[in-house]
Formats: structure tokens, sequence, C-alpha cells
């Protein structure tokens, strides 16, 4: 289990020094405090709740993952209509550049002219985002010269051409990271997937993207369609050798990368059609990129970086691999967050006619593959346990200690904000009324760092390294007046999958309950100051014995189910 926890200043002199070290405490001890004047005396505690800890099973509305719908975006030199209405609350946005290249063939008889991306297309790349964004949606982005998408051949224009378009695009795509999950660096071959045109090298690619980067926010991942290609943005020359991650070679690129490394990815249309994905992997582990370095790669850099692209069917002859079960392994080790929901048609269909038969205790046999797959790309966060201060007393101090337990094949991709929520008893009011919601900032409880589980595939069978149970804990200063509230986090627009209790339905964003507290200012609390505070601790990775239904969780004297379930009696 790892640990995160906030830094809190508080402005009352006289209990600042009590509770800056309060944080990694597991057990509180209680300290009464001794004040002068006629007040009732309480000693603080956190108390477990009576909270759901099951996973619902049920599909949540985080969009920012799961199956895409795609929609194409014909931009021309003028007369542009931006996409008003998309197609899904994830959208793969395949906006295509033909008419600004010449050899892209519009017709029989003509084509595009290679020249400056207009104002009026920018713009309505521009108003796409923005009508996306109020859509309450994302977006995956690339961009082509394909017309309309249909697989022409040889529709890149000259390079020097490119590289004006990526100066164009980059500032309309930073102003909207907010929305933009990733970008598929198409903008070369057919479908813009890097294949099927003569003018492609891998120098070409890589300066393109690296020019890409240069001019874009941190905020923004990009992705190539191989590994090959990611592995030349980088900066390596003999792949087979030195693509690897553990290599001398590969930590020296690291090193001078920096962040950048991080930023880099892979979108994988032939995902899991063979063993090689259709070119996604390399034949020849010495002269490219294998599947196993591939994945190994993903693993470690892409734990924020979107990974997935469009599943597809085997061909005669080749190793069947592209089932749900095979996912339930190797999705926790690339992080995998989206595919495509129409391509392939009929490998999707089958995942809705078979049922899931991996080793999952919550999932195995009750779901569909479809439905497995579906509910775990990206992340899926479960609240296990909540101990909370559930009486905040004159000093207006509320504590929290949360297991969140990430079931899901991959974690949040980008940054969202947190907040506890306060919430007048909603059992004394009617039940069409809204109840007054009090808002508090944790600025330091950053879910980038709920982290999914880390398994390794050894033969037959998988052993659990991290079972994605984070411990979070929190300390904010509240402005209560005395009375019951509920308790509740918020996390940006992040659906929790327990099944709702107290609901409340009355703000925008979902909110995940987390406990009662009465605020009663007659109170003083005594808060012990023993502990040291981090911002995050990570604690040693529990062992897992792992056994088709039966996966338990060693870690010290506990042992418990890694669903969440209560601890077993050794």
């Amino acid at each position: 289990m790892q640990r995160i926890t906030t830094p809190f200043l508080n402005e009352k002199a006289y209990i600042s020094s009590m509770i800056q070290q309060i944080f990694c405490i597991k057990k509180w001890a209680i300290l009464p405090i001794l004040l002068f004047f006629q007040a009732s005396l309480w000693a603080a505690g956190l108390v477990n709740q009576p909270i759901d800890s099951a996973d619902a099973l049920k599909t949540l509305e985080n969009f920012d993952r799961g199956f895409y719908t795609p929609q194409v975006l014909h931009l021309k030199p003028s007369g542009n209509s931006p996409i008003t209405k998309p197609y899904g609350k994830l959208l793969h946005l395949r906006a295509e550049i033909s008419e600004f290249s010449s050899n892209a063939p519009l017709s029989e008889s003509t084509y595009g002219v290679s020249q400056d991306l207009t104002d009026d297309a920018l713009n309505a790349l521009q108003e796409t985002f923005e009508n996306i964004r109020a859509n309450n949606g994302y977006v995956i982005v690339r961009i082509c010269y394909d017309p309309w998408y249909n697989g022409k051949s040889n529709v890149t224009p000259e390079h020097s051409w490119v590289m004006r378009h990526v100066e164009q695009l980059a500032p309309v795509l930073s102003k909207n990271t907010d929305v933009i999950l990733a970008l598929e660096m198409g903008m070369h071959g057919a479908y813009g997937e890097m294949h099927s045109d003569t003018s492609i090298t891998y120098g070409r690619v890589a300066e393109a993207v690296n020019r890409m980067l240069q001019l874009t926010p941190p905020e923004l991942k990009i992705l190539t369609r191989t590994a090959n290609y990611s592995a030349a943005v980088l900066g390596f020359e003999n792949w087979g050798k030195d693509f690897y991650i553990d290599g001398e070679k590969f930590q020296a690129i690291a090193k001078a990368k920096g962040d950048t490394m991080y930023r880099v990815g892979l979108f994988n249309d032939g995902y899991l059609g063979t063993e090689y994905d259709y070119g996604s992997w390399g034949v020849d582990c010495a002269t490219s990129i294998c599947r196993e370095e591939g994945v190994a790669w993903l693993e470690k850099y892409s734990v924020h970086t979107p990974y997935g692209g469009e599943a597809l069917s085997t061909p005669s002859g080749y190793k069947v691999i592209n089932t749900p079960e095979y996912l339930s392994y190797e999705g926790y080790r690339t992080h995998t967050s989206y595919l495509n929901s129409q391509w392939n048609y009929d490998l999707v269909s089958s995942w809705k006619n078979v049922q899931f038969h991996g080793k999952d205790l919550e999932y195995d046999s009750a779901v569909t593959g479809f439905k497995y797959i579906d509910d775990h790309l990206g992340y899926r966060f479960v609240l296990r346990e909540s101990a909370i201060l559930d009486t905040i007393g004159n000093d207006g101090t509320f504590l929290a200690e949360l297991r969140i337990q990430n079931v899901g094949f991959g974690n949040l991709t980008h940054a969202v904000s947190t907040q506890v929520v306060f919430v007048e008893d909603l059992d004394a009011l009617a039940e069409e009324s809204c109840p007054s919601a009090f808002y508090f900032d944790l600025p330091s409880v950053d879910f980038l760092n709920v982290f999914s589980r880390q398994i390794s595939v050894l033969n037959d069978d998988t052993l659990m390294t991290f079972d994605g149970n984070n411990e979070v804990e929190f300390l904010v200063q509240t402005d209560l007046s005395n009375g019951k509230y509920h308790a509740f986090l918020n996390v940006g627009k992040v659906a929790f999958a327990n099944e709702d209790s107290k609901a409340f339905h009355c703000e925008e964003n979902p909110l995940l309950y987390i406990g009662d507290v009465i605020v009663d200012d007659r109170l003083i609390s005594g808060i012990s100051s023993s502990g040291v505070h981090r911002a995050v601790k990570n604690k040693a990775a529990p062992f897992v014995q792992r056994n088709r239904l039966n996966a338990i969780v060693h870690r010290d004297k506990a042992l418990y189910r890694v669903n969440g379930s209560a601890h077993i009696n050794r």
C-alpha cells in the first residue's frame, strides 16, 4: 500500500505545533489539552465509517478513459464548419488537412495545395474543441493528410510543409489540454498511421514529433504509431540492442530526456491482432523492438500516458491473444486506457457475447468480456475503508484516512482538483430540496498518485507485486456552523465504483460519501503530535498469493483479500 498525505498550514498558533506532524500516524494517540476556561474536553480520534466497500460493477461516466467514438473533421482553406455535436463523450477526432497537401487527391482530377493552414481552418478546429468542452467530453486527436480518412497512399506533403503545419497547430492544441487526452501524431501516411507513404522516414517523423514536443506544454502527451517510431523520437538508433529499459544506453537517454520520456507514447491500431500487433512491435528482436521490451517500456514510462487504439481480429496461423483474459494480464502492464468502440466490429461484438473467465474476484464469470474491458480501461477507483474524525470541535480541524483501491488497468492521465465537501444533514430536509454544501480544497491530494495494480506474468499464472490499495490522508481546517453533516470527497469529474450511499445529486460533479460528521464548537479537541509528516509515502508492496478465485494479500501479520474485503484471521 502507498500513502498519500497533505500538508496543512494552521493559522491558529496554539495548535499549529501539535498538528504539523500527524499525517503518518496509523493509530491516533489521545492527548487531552487542559485549558483554563469552561468548555467540554474531547479527545480526537479517527472512527471507521460504515461504507459499502464493494465494487458495484456499474459502468461509470468517466469519459477520460474507455471506448471512444470516431468522428472526422475535414478542414479546408475557407468555409469550414466545426463539429457542433460530438458523437460521444470520449471522441476520437480525426482532423484531416488533405486540402493543404499537394499530394492528397481530393477527387479523380483534383489535389490539395500545399500551403499555410488558414485562420478559418484553425478557428474551426478551436471551436470544435470548445464544443467538446461544452459537451463535458474529452478527445483523442489525430491530424492527417488522408482525404476523409479513407486510406489513401502517398498523401503526405513535402517535409517542410509538415513542419510548418506543426508550428501552426501547436498553439491551438496548447490551448485545449484540459480536454485533449493525447495527440496521436498522424501527419504521415494513410489514416495518419505512418505507413503506405514512400516519403516517410524515421528521421522525418522524429523531427516533426520533437518539434511538436518543443512547442506544446508538458500536459500534452504525444503518441506515435509504432514502438520503433517512438524510439526514434527519443533518440535511439540501434533499437534491438539499446531499447532495453535496464540497459546502460537506455538509462543514459532517459536521463538526458527527462520528463519527455513520459510524454512520448504509442497508439496501437493493430492491438492484439497478432503477437506483433500488426507491426506495432517487431518480429526480429535484433533490429527492432519486440513485444516484451515495448511492454516493459510502457509499464514504466506510460504510467500517466494514454495507451490504446484499435483491437483487431487474428488471421489464420497466428497465436490468439485478443481475449479479455489476456488483457486482464497485459492491460495492467501497459496501462491500457482507450479503445475504438467500432473497430474491429466483429471482435468487439464477440467480447459482448462471451463471459469473462479471468482471475478477478469481483468480476470472474459475473460479466461479459466486453463489460470487464470497458470497466477496466484506464483507472477505476473503489473506496475500501474510511476512517474520519467524526466530531469537529472548536478548532475546526477535520481529519480523514481513506483506503482507495485502483482496480483499473491504468491511472489518471491528467491532474484533477480534490475537495472535501460537507453537506447539511439530508435526512432533515425534504427530498426535493438541495441542502447547503461547503467545499474545502485539498491542493496536495494528488490522485495521479493513486496507482493501479502491478502484475507480473509467470507462465500460466500471475504475481501481483502491488494490489492497487492506496492510503489517502488529509487534514483540513473548516469553519462550519454547529450541526450534523454528511462528508463527501470530490475528485474533479471522477465517479467512484462504490454503490451510491447517502448520494448527493445537487452538484454537477460526482461526490463520494466518506462518513457523517457532527460539528460542535463547545468541544475542545486534543490531537497527538507524534509521527513524521511526508507528502507522499510508499510502503513496501505486499506479497500476493494469486490462485484462481482465491487471491490473498500478505502484509506484515495481516491477511486480506485483493478485492478489499475484511481481514482474514490466521
